[in-house]
């Protein structure tokens, strides 16, 4: 009996030795593991389930603005492939910032157009540099008094024979010729630094604009972008943009945040132009924009 109860102690042993080994691992696993918990759960301890969107702090949006702005322009470089450039002529009597910002919008794909030639009534302006610089043929319009050189008739010769379907003029002083005015009606563009029809008409031209509107007390001013005529300033609007005047501000003031609108709007309005996105009201002949004005 003695031997009997010392085995049963044994086996007995063993069988918890044996179930320990066996239970362990079961045991480790459900307790270690880091999706499971055998702590009892509270409310604090619950996982909470929202339905709110995630914050997009200032990266996150300005990576999804980067990516939309890579988007359109993709886009537009697609859509300008499958559809011949049409050729500008671009009259310039300065620096040629709007001839520079027109270039670079045609060469992004923004503007389905090329510049064909550039004219000028002043050869050594920097607008006119700029271009043979970069290959772009030039032309002198209207000559010196005293000098030979293109009659009006002789003008839109040279530009048919460039293959030109639009003028713009981008900063030029000088009454287009009714000639020109004729050959292209429609087709022809300028960008004049205020609202118009106020500070407009002859002599209303680069800082004499700026410094009139100071001088007014005008609030709001901006780029205004129109059709030509015989007229200085007097052809229909196709689009402004304003930006406001400031207490203190400088005619040099105004003119830089007036440049920067002229750079935006005025490539926006020639992309319009040779899309044939520009149509005019019945009623009155106003031009508006197809998908904007509401077109």
């Amino acid at each position: 009996p003695r031997f009997r109860r010392r085995r049963a102690r044994v086996e007995c042993r063993s069988a918890h030795r044996l179930v320990g080994i066996i239970a362990t691992p079961l045991v480790d696993r459900f307790v270690s593991s880091p999706r499971m918990s055998t702590a009892p759960m509270t409310a604090l301890s619950r996982p909470r389930v929202s339905n709110r969107r995630p914050f997009d702090g200032p990266s996150t949006r300005k990576t999804k603005s980067a990516r939309a702005a890579r988007s359109r322009c993709v886009a537009a470089r697609a859509a300008a492939d499958a559809k011949p450039k049409a050729k500008v002529a671009v009259f310039v009597s300065g620096g040629g910032s709007n001839l520079r910002a027109l270039h670079a919008a045609m060469e992004d794909g923004r503007v389905n157009a090329e510049v064909a030639v550039v004219v000028s009534n002043i050869p050594s302006c920097g607008g006119v540099e700029w271009s043979r610089e970069r290959g772009i043929p030039t032309l002198t319009y209207p000559p010196k008094k005293g000098e030979d050189g293109l009659t009006p008739d002789a003008l839109v010769a040279e530009l048919r024979a460039a293959g030109v379907g639009y003028v713009l003029l981008a900063g030029y002083l000088r009454l287009i010729p009714p000639e020109l005015c004729r050959a292209y009606e429609d087709k022809m563009l300028n960008i004049h630094p205020a609202l118009l029809p106020a500070f407009g008409g002859k002599g209303m031209h680069g800082h004499h604009v700026h410094e009139a509107v100071v001088a007014s007390g005008a609030r709001f001013t901006g780029p205004t972008v129109h059709f030509v005529n015989e007229e200085f300033d007097k052809g229909k609007i196709v689009a402004q943009r304003m930006t406001r005047v400031a207490p203190g501000e400088t005619a040099d003031d105004v003119a830089a945040s007036v440049l920067r609108l002229e750079h935006e709007v005025f490539s926006h309005v020639v992309s319009a132009l040779v899309d044939g996105r520009i149509r005019f009201r019945e009623t009155d002949g106003v031009p508006v924009i197809v998908g904007e004005d509401g077109v």
